[in-house]
């Protein structure tokens, strides 16, 4: 009996510490892979930031391939003898689902009009980000870059809400407010053992964690920070003597909704969702009330579709990223933009006036 009874506490013990080895190899799966498969493939944990991505890494699945250089930029490597046009934005500036030779940044930089002049276009979209992203990854990069033009691409349907909370995919990100007339980061050092990071990362021992406080501005107060971040932007280009130019870049179901309302009777289009342009005027408005230049990139979808499907400007499947040839357009009419209204020899910040 003693003997069963010895034999019966070993199996138990050598079951439990293999259901341990078990958890413990599962959840450092999911740790390692949190990033990657949460915000995106070529991301990583940063202490400010929440996340960024990788230096010198080249990630592919066979079709699409995306390299960064050795600032984490996704592009070719700085050249400091060349002049810099930096594009900030999210997953639409940074070309997710495309080539690097099939981004907005390759395109404009092969446009004639800003080859010519020798400038390198340097692609700090990263998946994921919000405004106040964008804004603390220009700060920490900028003095490191001989940059001569920001151009900020605002992807509208989500811009707001990646804004607005202290988290994206449950991953802890910084979130900027307006407070006693200064930009506070609520969110100022970010542990990668935070409660959020670790609710969202593990599969099972989250449920030992319980709720994770987070921080969320409410929607109608959310203007005033984010009018404050677009215009820190311009801000700290005009320091430097940079000029800021922001795009609106819409769903492509917002594009399809106005050209509807355009080209056939208002009950036709009862089935599309007018969120979609809530949410453009809504950061068409904050850009006119800071008299930041803007390109209106709706309206040049709109009048596409009118002539081809704007579907064949998207993804497959994706109504929020450009296909390559969506990416080239978009480049097309920023270049445009820039040989109207910009001095390409010499860029100079805009007054407010």
């Amino acid at each position: 009996m003693l003997k069963k009874k010895k034999e019966l506490a070993l199996a138990l013990t050598t079951t439990f510490l293999a259901c341990l080895l078990g958890l413990f190899l599962i959840e450092g799966y999911y740790w390692r892979s949190g990033y990657t498969s949460l915000v995106c493939e070529i991301c990583q944990f940063h202490p400010q930031l929440g996340w960024e991505t990788i230096p010198e890494k080249t990630v592919t699945n066979g079709k699409i391939t995306y390299t960064t250089n050795s600032m984490g930029i996704r592009s070719t490597e700085v050249d400091p003898s060349r002049e810099h046009i930096l594009i900030l934005g999210d997953s639409v500036a940074f070309g997710l689902g495309v080539n690097n030779n099939e981004t907005v940044s390759h395109y404009l930089e092969q446009d004639k009009r800003i080859g010519e002049l020798g400038y390198q276009v340097l692609n700090m979209g990263v998946p994921g980000y919000g405004i106040g992203q964008y804004y603390l990854n220009l700060k920490r990069n900028i003095d490191q870059l001989n940059s001569k033009l920001i151009i900020l691409i605002l992807y509208t349907t989500n811009d707001l809400q990646e804004t607005r909370q202290d988290n994206r995919f449950g991953i802890s990100k910084p979130i900027l407010v307006y407070r006693d007339d200064n930009l506070i980061n609520l969110n100022p050092n970010i542990s990668r053992f935070s409660c959020l990071n670790l609710r969202t990362r593990l599969r099972f021992t989250k449920f030992l964690i319980g709720n994770c406080k987070s921080n969320v501005i409410e929607t109608n107060k959310a203007s005033i920070s984010i009018s404050f971040i677009i215009d820190e932007i311009r801000r700290l280009g005009i320091q430097k003597n940079i000029p800021t130019l922001v795009v609106l870049s819409p769903a492509q179901t917002n594009v399809e909704m106005i050209n509807c309302e355009q080209t056939k009777s208002l009950n036709s289009c009862i089935g599309y969702d007018d969120f979609f342009d809530v949410l453009y005027r809504y950061f068409q408005k904050i850009v006119r009330s800071n008299k930041v230049p803007y390109i209106d990139f709706l309206t040049h979808l709109v009048e596409y579709s009118k002539e081809q499907p704007i579907s064949s400007l998207y993804g497959k499947g994706d109504i929020h990223h450009y296909s390559p040839k969506g990416n080239s357009i978009l480049a097309q009419t920023i270049a445009n933009r820039l040989a109207t209204d910009f001095d390409l020899n010499k860029l100079a910040p805009f007054s407010r006036k």
